[in-house]
């Protein structure tokens, strides 16, 4: 039996929905966890980095191993690691350390699908490619939610642990069906890549030349400081990362408090949590990306005034709720609070992109997502449950969401820079009508936006590639500097 594309396809969702589930899974049951295994509030904070942890080691040189290894192989050893960690997780252990450890394989073992999954829709995909992205993407938070409400039910009326072993059981399902029905010429791209653009098939040497070829001209070191010299893509980074902090500390930890020191009965708490989590980010991403589009795009500078307001509003609903009891207030706090951080994401992501040049965009994507899941994803719940354990809960909150005013002030600090350039650089208005002449798109160019290119070599997962519908035809493409043409915004 052979698998067409699009029921790969269906496998690969179904799989990217499963392998999320366990992040739901812990905040839902946090409190049972947390008695059952006999950790404290901060052993629990490092249990939850560590599958950050594993997912930013293994990024670092993932891609890679896609290259000089059978791709379904290493696929089959991903379902078959994760199935094996998530299955030992919830045994009783004399020591926390089983635990870290079997979190860190769980992370390991989802790096390598978050790695290929886009990279086989890149050149499987053929015209449907762009929207299989976006869905491949958008179904993550789904898979959290689902974990939510999952454990949220199971650890009600069973013991938490039935939770994992639910998943363990999808995630078998999906991982038999991979084994035996996807065939290696359907899922290898070394041994069905196309050239895109004259749809001529390349051959192994050919590819791999061009996918691990750096820049021949520069190390990554003078790459680097050329990167971070660029102020006004680090202040948007910092930004971005703070968010990620903000909202994986609230993943991990909201539930909890709002037990605890809202008072609410656990089955309340986990319905409006829930319905807060998967809705507010969603309707966020989306109104900002389109208020962004009927402003004239990401490259106009009152995009960057948006971004301020859009702080603003999370700096003003994260106030109240260290010092709130009310449950339905807190809730509604944190509606907001998640609405506003969704609806920066699509301008900051277009800002980020349009301000460093042509030749270190692949590099700047990679090195935003490595900064942030060392700085955003995996810190939160460890310094949350540091803080909670060493003082209280109501100070960890506190630092939780103040930190929002962090990334206000380093907004504002990219409104500055910003300004500073404009004063000595060719205005957006030229830069735009220039853009609208060449009719030239960064998403269109082969060397950066190239998903398998960019994934493979970089290593990163391509966060932003859901953002493309809105970003194509609005980031200026910049000239190389060599040719004396480049034209700085």
């Amino acid at each position: 039996m052979e698998f067409k594309p699009r029921w790969i396809f269906c496998l690969l969702l179904c799989t990217n929905i499963i392998i999320n589930l366990d992040q739901g899974i812990i905040p839902a049951a946090i409190s049972q966890i947390e008695e059952s295994l006999e950790l404290t509030s901060e052993q629990l904070g490092y249990l939850g980095s560590q599958v950050y942890a594993g997912v930013t080691l293994v990024c670092l040189f993932g891609g890679k191993l896609f290259l000089h290894f059978n791709s379904k192989l290493i696929v089959m050893f991903s379902y078959l690691g994760m199935i094996s960690s998530l299955t030992l997780f919830p045994l009783n252990y004399g020591s926390s350390w089983p635990y870290y450890i079997f979190r860190f394989l769980t992370g390991c073992s989802k790096a390598p699908m978050m790695i290929y999954f886009p990279v086989w829709v890149d050149n499987f995909g053929d015209e449907q490619k762009t929207i299989w992205i976006t869905i491949l993407q958008g179904v993550i938070p789904l898979g959290i939610f689902v974990g939510y409400s999952l454990s949220s039910v199971i650890s009600s009326v069973w013991q938490w642990q039935v939770a994992f072993y639910a998943q363990v059981i999808m995630l078998t399902v999906c991982a038999t069906t991979f084994i035996i029905f996807v065939q290696n010429k359907d899922f290898d791209i070394k041994k069905s890549t196309k050239n895109k653009f004259g749809n001529k098939s390349i051959n192994e040497d050919q590819q791999n030349r061009s996918l691990l070829q750096q820049s021949p001209n520069k190390t990554y070191w003078q790459m680097m400081k050329e990167l971070y010299s660029i102020k006004l893509w680090l202040c948007c980074t910092i930004v971005i990362s703070i968010l990620y902090f903000i909202v994986t500390g609230i993943q991990f930890w909201m539930t909890d408090y709002m037990i605890k020191e809202m008072h609410q009965e656990k089955q309340t708490v986990n319905i409006v949590f829930a319905i807060v989590s998967i809705t507010a980010p969603v309707f966020g991403c989306i109104t900002g990306g389109l208020i962004a589009q009927k402003l004239g795009g990401y490259q106009r500078t009152k995009s960057l005034y948006v971004c301020v307001l859009y702080c603003s509003l999370c700096c003003i609903s994260a106030a109240p709720v260290p010092f709130t009891e009310t449950f339905w207030f807190g809730a509604l706090c944190l509606w907001l609070l998640l609405f506003f951080g969704g609806a920066i994401v699509p301008p900051l992501m277009g800002i980020m992109l349009s301000s460093v040049p042509k030749h270190l965009k692949a590099f700047a994507n990679s090195s935003t997502t490595m900064f942030q899941n060392l700085f955003g994803f995996l810190p939160a719940p460890s310094i949350y449950g540091f803080l909670m354990e060493r003082y209280n809960s109501q100070v960890a909150v506190f630092a939780l969401m103040y930190y929002s005013f962090v990334g206000l002030f380093v907004m504002l600090l990219a409104v500055y820079f910003k300004r500073m350039q404009n004063n000595k650089k060719v205005g957006f208005e030229e830069v735009f009508e220039q853009q609208q002449d060449t009719k030239s798109s960064v998403l269109q160019d082969e060397e950066n936006f190239n998903i398998t290119v960019r994934v493979l070599q970089y290593g990163d997962a391509p966060l932003v590639t859901s953002l493309t519908p809105h970003i194509e035809d609005q980031i200026p493409n910049y000239d190389n500097p060599e040719d004396g043409n480049m034209k700085e915004i």
